[in-house]
């Protein structure tokens, strides 16, 4: 046996290269060409295209705009101020404290309230019993009545007592010097009208006695005529007729004067009368003025005096006091504190570039990550937005942005029941919007280029 494995191990034949087997068989190789190069290169492109295109053309994508943001409440932190100055009396909260609707926040001092109320109450009513003295004077009564409720203050209150008497004073008097301006008028009108009674007299008396000689005049001519009576007492009794004349003459003259002089009285009489009314007038008007204004003091004072303790708006945590120190001034519109409402719902508050305004709209989907938490204990939270800003906000030193506001489904959070979301927790906001394809998202800025340059 080992002598035939040694005879066979001794007759193997080398191996013979290919290459000197096909030259002796008479086989020649031949090269690939440059076409056959290129078709072997077109085909492994298409083969490598085909699924990228598949994958292109098929697959969806959901495109999103990232946002950072914040949790805050729905509907925001209160703002506790005055509507008018005031002065800090007593803090009655401290920070973080919980109050509830209706609880006093702060006392202020009114002491200038109460004495602003005391002086208004005090013009309000000399105002009003004022205005019933002159309603009564322009109706040119000799007395006058109160209202109601003018009675019942004055019986109330001893200086409303004290302003009314001196209006019932002030009434007797205007009407007694009236009446004696009036009376001075009326007596000088009397005595004129007496004067003109007797230069009428005058008159009359002197009219009686030129017909007499006149009579006489005539008879004494006739016998003038016949020679029984001289020239000389014809000539006197001519004399008497024209003194009568005169007499009269003069009678008239003073009767017409006296007359115009009673016009005069009269008229003045009735200036004094319509001058007084134009006074009440005035009076009245500027007594109306002032007693509104009066009114509208007393009634912002008792305002004030209603808010000494101002109250909580609603129930929530008390923030960011501004006054602590009694006696500090406070001006209006001033804030004092800032209220966090307890039972408002949290939502996440994000600002976006006014740039993608166009790709969110109210009801879109969005992916919310609370950044105080790690991606691996808790997941991406779902949600919607809820409220997008109609205007852009610039502030100094910052690009313009728009508030939008996301709140978080119930059904998210209740799967993380580790997850406690607080006021002013930071948070990411992913707003999804319609699914594309990676070839749309590709060709978009192409067709962007092309619409442009076209418009262009």
């Amino acid at each position: 046996m080992q002598q035939l494995v040694q005879q066979r191990r001794v007759t193997t034949l080398p191996p013979v290269p290919l290459e000197v087997l096909r030259q002796q068989v008479g086989i020649i190789p031949q090269r690939p060409g440059l076409g056959h190069m290129l078709r072997l290169t077109a085909l492994s492109c298409v083969l490598m295209l085909v699924p990228f295109i598949g994958w292109a053309t098929m697959t969806r994508m959901e495109q999103a705009v990232a946002a950072g943001g914040l949790l805050v409440p729905e509907g925001r932190r209160k703002t506790v101020n005055l509507l008018e100055p005031g002065i800090l009396r007593q803090m009655l909260v401290q920070e973080g404290s919980v109050v509830q609707a209706g609880q006093p926040l702060l006392r202020l001092d009114v002491t200038q309230a109460e004495a602003t109320a005391i002086q208004a109450r005090a013009a309000y009513w000399s105002g009003r019993a004022r205005l019933a003295r002159l309603a009564a004077e322009q109706a040119e009564q000799r007395q006058f009545t109160l209202p109601p409720d003018l009675e019942a203050e004055a019986a109330a209150n001893p200086a409303s007592a004290i302003f009314l008497q001196a209006e019932r004073a002030f009434f007797a008097a205007r009407w007694a010097n009236f009446d004696g301006q009036t009376g001075v008028q009326e007596r000088a009108i009397t005595q004129l009208q007496e004067q003109v009674a007797g230069a009428r007299a005058q008159r009359e008396g002197a009219g009686r006695q030129l017909m007499a000689v006149r009579e006489q005049i005539a008879g004494y001519n006739q016998l003038l005529t016949q020679g029984y009576a001289s020239r000389f007492t014809v000539l006197n009794l001519q004399q008497q007729e024209a003194g009568f004349v005169a007499t009269i003459g003069q009678a008239n003259a003073q009767e017409a004067q006296l007359r115009e002089g009673i016009i005069q009285a009269q008229r003045q009489l009735e200036g004094l009368r319509l001058t007084r009314l134009s006074e009440i007038a005035n009076d009245l008007q500027a007594t109306e003025a002032t007693t509104a204004a009066a009114l509208q003091q007393l009634r912002s004072a008792q305002d004030i005096l209603t808010r000494r303790e101002v109250l909580a708006p609603e129930a929530g945590k008390v923030t960011n006091i501004q006054a602590f120190t009694p006696g500090a001034s406070i001006q209006a519109g001033q804030p004092i504190l800032d209220l966090v409402p307890l039972n408002d719902r949290l939502v996440v508050e994000g600002q976006i570039s006014p740039d993608d305004l166009e790709q969110v709209s109210v009801g879109q989907r969005v992916n919310i990550r609370l950044t105080p938490y790690k991606m691996r204990s808790v997941p991406m939270q779902h949600g919607r937005i809820v409220t997008v800003g109609s205007d852009a906000i610039t502030r100094e030193g910052s690009p313009p942005y728009i508030l939008v506001r996301a709140e978080i489904d119930s059904d998210s959070l209740a799967q993380v029941p580790e997850v406690q979301p607080v006021a002013g927790m930071p948070a990411e906001l992913y707003i999804l919007g319609s699914p594309r394809t990676p070839i749309s998202l590709v060709l978009a800025p192409v067709r962007n280029f092309i619409r442009h340059a076209f418009r262009d």
